[in-house]
C-alpha cells in the first residue's frame, strides 16, 4: 500500500536506533550527526520513495541488499532546489565579497563541503564570473559519497526548477531582462551548462578525517545544511572549516541557521547577519 505521506510511517526512537546500528555496523557511517527530526523525517521519506512499506522493510534492505546503500545515502542528503535560490545573498557575494576577493588574492580557493546535485556549486560559479574571477578560482565541491560526486558533473537538470531559477537571476541581476539562458543549453527533458563552468571545479567526496588536499581556503559556503544536523557535529564541522580558512577568509550559512552556540563563533565576526556571512578574524 502506498503511504498518502510521511507522517503515516510509524519510526519511534527505536526504530531510529536500529536503522542507525545497522548503518554504522555494515556501513561505518554514523547517522548521529543528524538532528533527530530531520533525521525522522529523511528515512520516512526513503521508505516511501523506495516503496518499503515500514522501518523493517528498510532496515531488512539495508542488511541484505549492501548495494542499496548509495541510494540511502543519497536520499539522504540535503538536496538542492534551484538556482540562485536566496538572490540577495548572492548579490552580496557578488558585490562586497568577490570585490573583497578581488582586491586582495590572485588567487582564490572556494569550497562547498555539501554540494549536492550542484545547483549551489554551478550559482557560484557563474557569480564568480560575473564579478571576473572565476578564471583565478579554484572551487572544491564535495559530498558523502561518489555516487553524488559522480553525477554533479554535466548533470541533466530537470526543467521543472527552470522557471524559478530564471527569476532568481533577474532578482539576483536586479535586471528583468536578464537572461539566465546565456548559461544553460536545453536538452531532452531538461538542462545543462557550459563547460567553461566546470573547469576550475574539483569535485570529490567529503571525509572529514581526510580533508588534507583542502587547505587555505578564502571561502566556504555550506547554506542550508548545518539546519540538519545535530549540535555536537556542527560544532565539530565549525572547527574544521575554521581551520581551513585563512585569516580574514569568509565563512556563510544559510540565512535561518546559526552558529553562535559554538566555541568556534568566537573566530569569526559577522559580516552581515541577515545573510549569515562570516569573516575569520582569530586563529
Amino acid at each position: 500500500m502506498n503511504r498518502a505521506n510521511n507522517e503515516e510511517i510509524d519510526i519511534g526512537i527505536s526504530g531510529i536506533r536500529k536503522i542507525t546500528d545497522i548503518v554504522k555496523q555494515r556501513y561505518n557511517f554514523d547517522l548521529n550527526i543528524y538532528a533527530g527530526t530531520s533525521l525522522k523525517r529523511r528515512i520516512a521519506r526513503i521508505i516511501q520513495n523506495n516503496e518499503l512499506k515500514t522501518l523493517d522493510g528498510l532496515a531488512d534492505t539495508l542488511e541484505k541488499n549492501p548495494s542499496f546503500f548509495t541510494t540511502f545515502q543519497t536520499q539522504l542528503s540535503v538536496e538542492g532546489t534551484e538556482f540562485f535560490r536566496d538572490p540577495a545573498f548572492w548579490r552580496l557575494f557578488r558585490d562586497e565579497i568577490c570585490k573583497s576577493l578581488k582586491n586582495n588574492h590572485s588567487k582564490i580557493k572556494i569550497w562547498l563541503p555539501g554540494c549536492s546535485s550542484g545547483e549551489e556549486v554551478i550559482t557560484t560559479a557563474i557569480t564568480l564570473k560575473e564579478a571576473g574571477i572565476l578564471e583565478n578560482s579554484a572551487i572544491f565541491a564535495t559530498d558523502l559519497n561518489d555516487y553524488i560526486i559522480s553525477q554533479s558533473p554535466k548533470k541533466v537538470y530537470n526543467n521543472s526548477i527552470l522557471e524559478i531559477s530564471e527569476n532568481n537571476y533577474k532578482r539576483f541581476r536586479e535586471d528583468e531582462s536578464a537572461s539566465f539562458s546565456i548559461y544553460y543549453n536545453a536538452k531532452p527533458g531538461g538542462f545543462t551548462f557550459a563547460d567553461d563552468l566546470y573547469k576550475n571545479i574539483d569535485y570529490d567526496v567529503f571525509d572529514e578525517n581526510d580533508t588534507k588536499n583542502i587547505k587555505a581556503v578564502n571561502v566556504i559556503i555550506c547554506r542550508n545544511y548545518f539546519i540538519y544536523l545535530n549540535a555536537t557535529y556542527q560544532e565539530k564541522l565549525l572547527e574544521l572549516f575554521s581551520d581551513k580558512l585563512i585569516m580574514n577568509g569568509f565563512f556563510a550559512i544559510g540565512n535561518k541557521e546559526t552558529i553562535s552556540f559554538c566555541k568556534d563563533y568566537r573566530k569569526f565576526a559577522i559580516i552581515n547577519e541577515t545573510e549569515k556571512i562570516y569573516k575569520k578574524i582569530a586563529p
